[in-house]
């Protein structure tokens, strides 16, 4: 079977202390690591302020594990952490190869637009574009440009 990636995200209650918090991620991490997973990340518990009321409580330790380990443990972890009544919320997720993305394509009709380039002197010119008598042109403007030709469209 394939060893995918994955991560436990949980929340533990704020009854606990620091040491204890810490005891119960390691029970967490032993168990993971006695299915034959292996651990890849983790980040020890932190007492934070919870965004909302979980169990009538407003703060917990906040913690994770990064993992890879085969699809059919996740059952047996999932019922472990439902059981442990020190754990407010958890969930597990998959962790997915994040390929870089590509370069946005060209736009299929790009020859549609007219080009727009500067003079060394600072003068703007448009080249006459590739499509013939349906081009459209695309040409920026400064914002008193712009003032002026909105005027000038009101007017009339």
């Amino acid at each position: 079977m394939e060893t995918r990636k994955y991560e436990l995200s949980f929340w533990l209650t704020s009854n606990l202390n620091e040491s204890e918090a810490e005891a119960v991620f390691n029970e967490i991490a032993k168990k993971i690591e006695s299915w034959g997973g292996q651990i890849i990340n983790t980040q020890i518990p932190q007492l934070k302020p919870l965004s909302y009321k979980i169990k009538k409580e407003t703060n917990g330790y906040f913690g994770f594990i990064q993992f890879s380990s085969s699809e059919n443990k996740l059952s047996d972890l999932e019922k472990e952490t439902q059981l442990n009544d020190k754990i407010l919320r958890f969930i597990i997720v998959r962790i997915r190869n994040v390929k870089p993305r590509l370069k946005p394509r060209e736009m299929k009709y790009s020859f549609l637009f007219k080009s727009r380039q500067i003079s060394p002197q600072g003068e703007a010119t448009s080249s006459p574009s590739q499509a013939g008598p349906a081009s459209i042109s695309r040409e920026e403007m400064s914002l008193e440009e712009l003032d002026e030709k909105l005027n000038e469209i009101l007017k009339e």
